[in-house]
């Protein structure tokens, strides 16, 4: 009779966590692969996985395409993250929307990546982030485009993180990550911009430079202050920002 009850009991754990894996899977699953073109491999549990189409995405994925790639994650309510190539992303945090999971932080560690975030995802108790190590885009809007890159800008010599966004539709707030690359790391003063559609601000290290789209260089304003290394106060990104040349000023 003892010997039935725990045979009982060790049946009853094993269905338990056979039940459980399927569930446990289906709360860390994030969103779809609805597109692919090229080769992309996601970084799971130590392992790494060719990314295909209709594979899940999960919470803690580390997704990275290769060069002359693209995919496409498919979230609740048709919004979509949409990877470029030579780039790489981190799902970093969920919430439920719906019943259903979704990420609510990402990390763009390099390359480019263009977000659609509508419906339940951008309400108001929702929040999605896209961080990079120099910046952080918080969804207030409906659609944007942010690139990250450490190449070298002889124009900014001393600084090697630099954050792109280009807004589509709506509103998103970028802040810098309060932290300046260089030669010398110091912190410095945590600031916030909101960028409306049709504009484009650069994050290079941890100042900002604004300009609507489409401008180029030529009139763009900088909004950065106290920058290392020839980015100088206030200056401006392009010569017709001011009346005048102006020449950058390295901060003392």
């Amino acid at each position: 009779m003892k010997f039935s009850s725990i045979a009982s009991l060790f049946v009853l754990a094993m269905l338990t966590i056979v039940t459980a894996v399927p569930s446990a899977h289906a709360q860390n699953t994030v969103g779809t692969i609805t597109q692919i073109e090229g080769t992309a491999n996601i970084q799971r549990g130590g392992a790494t996985i060719a990314a295909a189409q209709n594979m899940p995405v999960l919470l803690h994925d580390k997704i990275v395409t290769q060069p002359n790639a693209s995919l496409t994650i498919g979230l609740v309510d048709n919004s979509s993250l949409q990877l470029g190539a030579s780039s790489t992303l981190t799902i970093d945090e969920s919430v439920l929307v719906n019943g259903v999971g979704a990420p609510s932080r990402v990390g763009l560690l390099g390359g480019h990546l263009h977000s659609v975030i509508v419906g339940a995802m951008r309400g108001g108790s929702t929040t999605f982030q896209v961080n990079t190590p120099n910046a952080i885009g918080a969804v207030r809007g409906t659609e944007w485009t942010e690139d990250f890159s450490t190449n070298p800008d002889q124009k900014y010599p001393d600084c090697f993180q630099f954050t792109n966004v280009d807004v589509e539709e709506g509103t998103v707030q970028v802040c810098n990550q309060g932290q300046q690359q260089g030669q010398a790391q110091k912190q410095c003063k945590r600031e916030c911009r909101d960028v409306t559609a049709g504009h484009h601000i650069k994050v290079v290290c941890c100042g900002f430079f604004e300009e609507a789209a489409g401008l180029g260089a030529l009139g763009a304003t900088a909004l950065g202050v106290g920058l290392a290394g020839g980015l100088g106060v206030g200056i401006a990104a392009g010569a017709g920002a001011f009346n005048g040349p102006h020449k950058h000023s390295p901060s003392k």
